[in-house]
């Protein structure tokens, strides 16, 4: 065996060993994950002496909370059992029907750092996100929702890896209670994506399959990155309430402004699939009534960046393609044609943007979506 023939293979072998090692890595965490889910889900407090109110938090965690008395509990013990103590806690009580607010309350009073506001009408999620973002004191914001479970040791990783290289955005994997990973990042992707090349990867997820993603649960941001975002998106986004796709906005404007992004393979997320969720209810006029607002929202603010005049549309594909709610609409390729119709129609398309609308109508036609539970087996091979 010649010189280049051993480093060769030696260098096969630790590539084998080192995914190997990877896949035992995703494995372990993901077994912690449920662990601790289980350990929330039975109200257990594992630390107790840290609900002192912090007069200068680090972090402000932001809950918009509506009619979600049965997984409250187990979300709050989830903040409250966080290694990383130096946390305001701001829930968004908007006009629940049910004992969400009483529950609220209850454990408000064993822990100060829990700030509760009221709004007097349903304003939906990112009105009420946005209400408390900008009301808050930390450092950085986290934006979980109130029926998941928030990995206990995520706070302290994402602060400290924040603070020390100065990252104003981290992301980070997420599972689901289908059990498959999503919103995962490719090993191949560098772990710090600095401007220019962040808009190009992702928002349109060029040169890496399926890293675009419109969820905010997995975003660790600064303070100041978050306000930047808000001033630089119109009044007119801001006042809509969105039941569908206000996470896009706003992910959409952080991957723009960030100065800089760190990917963090870690699992800090717990997704639990909610039946009695808003967006989980198939609504078709209100569905594509929000997603034509946030491709009008796309399209003002790509039409002018040199990098996009060679955009495909990819990101628009990769994001109809993976939608959850549109693997349950068996004539999705009619609907998808005409919602090309309709948006070519509209006064915010140029004429350059009339002639992209014609090849991601092309990628419509020849798109083939699968079934979920393939979906399911393929995320979870790569485990």
């Amino acid at each position: 065996m010649t010189k280049f023939e051993i480093i060769k293979y030696v260098s096969f072998i630790i590539i084998i060993f080192s995914r190997f090692c990877n896949i035992n890595r995703i494995s372990y965490e993901i077994y912690q994950l449920k662990k601790y889910y289980e350990l929330c889900k039975e109200g257990i407090l594992i630390r107790k002496n840290n609900f002192k109110k912090v007069d200068n938090p680090k972090i402000s965690v932001i809950v918009p909370v509506y009619n979600r008395e049965k997984y409250l509990l187990q979300f709050l013990r989830s903040i409250q059992n966080q290694y990383f103590n130096d946390i305001e806690i701001i829930l968004v009580d908007d006009s629940s029907t049910d004992n969400s607010q009483e529950i609220i309350k209850k454990i408000k009073n064993e822990d100060e750092r829990i700030i509760l506001l009221k709004n007097k009408i349903n304003k939906g999620t990112f009105i009420s996100r946005n209400i408390a973002g900008l009301k808050a004191k930390g450092e950085y914001l986290i934006f979980p929702d109130p029926d998941d479970i928030v990995s206990p040791f995520v706070f302290d990783k994402c602060y400290h890896a924040a603070k020390k290289f100065n990252f104003e955005l981290i992301r980070f994997h997420m599972y689901s209670d289908r059990k498959y990973v999503f919103s995962l990042i490719p090993e191949a992707l560098p772990k710090i994506v600095s401007q220019p090349d962040l808009r190009t990867h992702l928002v349109y997820g060029f040169g890496y399959e399926n890293i675009t993603d419109g969820i905010l649960n997995n975003k660790f941001v600064s303070k100041i990155l978050f306000v930047t975002c808000l001033n630089s998106i119109n009044e007119y986004y801001l006042k809509k309430k969105l039941i569908y796709f206000e996470d896009g906005i706003i992910n959409f404007s952080f991957y723009q402004y960030a100065k800089s992004i760190y990917l963090y393979r870690i699992f800090g997320y717990y997704y639990f699939t909610n039946p009695d969720s808003i967006s989980k209810e198939i609504k078709i006029n209100s569905y594509f009534e929000c997603f034509f607002v946030f491709l009008k929202f796309v399209f003002e603010n790509t039409k002018n960046i040199l990098i996009e005049k060679n955009m495909t549309f990819y990101f628009l594909h990769n994001y109809i393609k993976n939608n959850e709610i549109l693997y349950k609409i068996s004539n999705y390729s009619t609907i998808y044609k005409r919602v090309i119709k309709q948006i070519s129609k509209s006064d915010f398309i140029s004429p350059f943007f009339q002639q992209k609308l014609k090849s991601m109508e092309l990628i419509i036609s020849n798109l083939k979506l699968k079934k979920r539970n393939k979906v399911s087996n393929i995320a979870e091979r790569k485990i």
